[in-house]
């Protein structure tokens, strides 16, 4: 009698099983027409800085439904898994992340990167704009706290004749943007490699935090590119950086600014002491 129940509780528990199969098999099959087959798509295992350099230890395969993949994902099929994945990760180390990516976000193709003619200065110069670099320091450039992408004027006090009070101080271009701090320029790799004197050893130093740049570049007409370079190439002018808020767009028009008009009614009366 037991040994008959027991035969009966196996039976039973294979009918289960292949009923379970079944079922689950058949969800899979609509799973499949309704999203498609299961894919293996890179993602980013933790997050990843723009700019920074992608390495395989910041990657990891997971599995999506192929509908389910962004467009350009870098994929690949579960079947070609072990012959491909290792290849794929290999491929994709030391190239540069474009956009800040966060952890589990599906990698495409246009958010990764080259060191190429992609990267660099040139691509951020918008079309029939010029780039023009000026000398700064604490106080002509804001104690050093612009950074490429911000908006700025550009003051110059230009000496019209001889002494003080032949000086004016005029805002020759208005709400203009800053391409790139001293070597910092955003779409590029914001760091350098140097050698420690002390041991010899090369060491990373990031131009995101660095405040010893001596230029700022900026985003200018080809007019004004003209203006700018005759004013570096006096000696009776110099160039100072106003910042703005970057939804500050609104362009006023400003007379230049001289001496007897900071003083005042108080020029009168130090001419009479005189």
């Amino acid at each position: 009698m037991n040994n008959k129940a027991l035969t009966l509780s196996i039976i039973a528990a294979c009918f289960a099983v292949f009923f379970v199969q079944s079922y689950v098999t058949s969800i899979e099959d609509d799973w499949k027409k309704k999203f498609g087959t299961s894919v293996l798509a890179v993602v980013a295992s933790r997050d990843i800085k723009e700019m920074q350099t992608i390495d395989e230890t910041m990657l990891e395969f997971k599995v999506f439904p192929k509908t389910f993949l962004e467009p350009a994902s870098i994929s690949v099929d579960k079947k070609e898994e072990d012959k491909d994945s290792a290849k794929i990760l290999k491929n994709i180390a030391g190239m540069l992340a474009v956009v800040p990516l966060k952890r589990g976000e599906q990698l495409t193709y246009n958010k990764i990167t080259e060191a190429s003619i992609r990267t660099g200065l040139a691509p951020q110069v918008t079309p029939k704009k010029r780039a023009v670099a000026i000398p700064v320091n604490e106080t002509s450039g804001v104690s050093k706290l612009v950074k490429p992408g911000d908006r700025v004027d550009l003051i110059a006090v230009i000496d019209i004749g001889s002494g003080k009070e032949s000086k004016v101080a005029k805002t020759i271009l208005q709400d203009v943007m800053v391409l790139s701090i001293g070597r910092y320029v955003t779409n590029n790799l914001p760091r350098t490699i140097e050698v420690d004197n002390l041991g010899g050893k090369e060491r990373i130093h990031s131009l995101a935090e660095d405040f010893s740049f001596s230029s700022v570049t900026l985003e200018v007409e080809p007019m004004q590119a003209q203006t700018i370079a005759l004013l570096l190439a006096s000696s009776d002018s110099a160039l100072t950086i106003s910042l703005r808020n970057n939804d500050d767009v609104e362009r006023i028009n400003l007379n230049g600014t001289i001496f007897s008009e900071v003083l005042g009614s108080d020029i009168s009366r130090l001419k009479v002491k005189k």
